[in-house]
């Protein structure tokens, strides 16, 4: 498994595209959100990321997991990033097929003279 570990929020967007355009034929891409609390360390030292619960997003497509963690304060601005992304590259999805039902119309009171 190639982990690529943890990346700033602006290199997981530009790595996710990256991710988005290589799945674009055929493939599956995962991502997932999780609430992360960081706990402090077993020295009892504090933890450098604070005590403040934060968001883990991983994104994993075959071998290859990326991965960050966005702080509560910077959650609308990474949101609405992330949310730009997934519109550009929802372009691929196949629209499901319809079933076609042969249903009589009947006209119930339209008389043409």
């Amino acid at each position: 498994v190639l982990v690529m570990g943890r990346l700033s929020n602006d290199g997981f967007l530009t790595a996710l595209d990256k991710q988005f355009n290589k799945v674009r034929a055929s493939g599956s891409l995962y991502i997932n959100f999780k609430r992360y609390c960081p706990k402090p360390s077993k020295k009892g030292k504090p933890n450098p990321e604070g005590t403040d619960p934060l968001c883990l997003i991983r994104a994993k497509l075959g071998n290859n997991c990326i991965s960050t963690v966005v702080p509560q304060k910077d959650v609308p601005r990474f949101q609405s990033a992330f949310g730009t992304i997934l519109k550009g590259n929802m372009d691929a999805l196949k629209k499901p097929e319809k079933e076609k039902k042969d249903k009589k119309k009947k006209a119930v009171g339209d008389v043409k003279a």
